[in-house]
């Protein structure tokens, strides 16, 4: 009985104490004028792993259903980054030509795009892929943050873990937010020598 009593004891206060964690907290520092700035608290309570996630800036959109999609096909996201921030010019900039790519690359196993958007000054992005059509990998962006008057040219770099595509070789093409008329060919994968 002693045995037993103890057993759900231990159980309980399992139960009780074992699932409790401590918020986080996230301090973000935003300038202000010339001399000052302002720091903003967010508290993030706990409740799982998906509740521990900040978006920051430009990034990959982790565990997105496009995201893991990608497994299926032997991709993973490695990265988005911002190239090139805002590369304003005099001329006002002709948005039908845009977005256009600049390299398509692969080293080993990664597979790199640089690509060229337009977009409003103050933005940063957040992105996805997804294949589509059985071998065309369509990039996604999307942009956020404040509403500025100006027109801005950013260059764009997404970085993609193709070890297991090696397996499956259907890449071909990549176009970004399913504007067929701009498209690269990716190229092909070298084999190994065995």
């Amino acid at each position: 009985m002693r045995i037993i009593f103890v057993l759900l004891f231990v159980t309980q206060l399992n139960l009780v104490f074992g699932q409790v964690t401590a918020p986080d907290t996230v301090f973000v520092k935003r300038d202000i004028l010339k001399d000052g700035f302002q720091i903003d608290t967010f508290i993030i309570n706990p409740g799982g792993a998906s509740y521990t996630q900040v978006l920051v800036g430009t990034t990959l959109l982790p565990y997105s259903d496009k995201m893991i999609g990608l497994l299926n096909n032997g991709l993973s996201g490695i990265s988005l980054e911002l190239l090139d921030g805002c590369n304003g010019s005099e001329d006002e900039i002709d948005y039908k030509n845009y977005p256009k790519f600049l390299k398509v690359t692969r080293d080993s196993t990664v597979l790199t795009i640089d690509v060229s958007i337009a977009s409003l000054c103050c933005n940063n992005f957040l992105g996805e892929a997804e294949v589509i059509g059985g071998d065309t990998l369509n990039l996604t962006y999307t942009s956020y943050g404040g509403f500025c008057s100006c027109d801005c040219c950013y260059t764009l770099r997404y970085k993609f873990d193709t070890y297991m595509e090696e397996e499956y070789q259907i890449l071909k093409y990549v176009i970004i937010n399913g504007h067929r008329q701009s498209t690269a060919r990716i190229p092909d994968i070298k084999k190994k020598r065995k």
